[in-house]
């Protein structure tokens, strides 16, 4: 198949794709590792829900779909922790970490280490566009979206 054939088919599954689900009723935004994300009534602040073994590559990424896709966030505007990985408000007994695009005043200790991503720390922050960066860590990811 020539290269404009196959782009011509992925524009035929998009299409049909987002045909099929215009009508649907809202619900909670799935990103692409399919963690469920509640946004907070009257607040630009949202819920990642944390699923089984599912870890802060996946909950930043879920994170930064949500910030993008739905809020319209430009990639550049930091998501910060509101408060750290802990019993959801909004999903009831489900573990969940709540994010917010305006800067949180850190409370208690902070991480020292320079190399990892906190789910746990009030205030920690990265870009939509670097959070967004963990939703393509696999070669197979990239599949997911055709």
């Amino acid at each position: 198949m020539s290269r404009s054939g196959v782009r011509i088919a992925i524009f035929t599954v998009v299409v049909s794709t987002f045909a099929l689900t215009a009508g649907q009723p809202a619900q909670a935004f799935r990103p692409s590792h399919d963690l469920p994300v509640l946004q907070v009534p009257g607040s630009r602040n949202f819920e990642v829900v944390q699923q089984h073994a599912s870890g802060p590559r996946e909950v930043w990424c879920a994170a930064a779909e949500h910030a993008r896709d739905v809020l319209r966030l430009p990639t550049a505007t930091r998501l910060y922790i509101a408060k750290g990985r802990g019993p959801s408000a909004l999903a009831g007994g489900r573990t969940a970490i709540r994010f917010s695009p305006e800067p949180v005043a850190p409370t208690g200790p902070q991480q020292d280490s320079k190399y990892s991503v906190s789910l746990n720390d009030v205030g920690f922050s990265l870009s939509i566009g670097h959070a967004s960066s963990f939703c393509w860590d696999r070669v197979e990811d990239f599949f997911k979206h055709f």
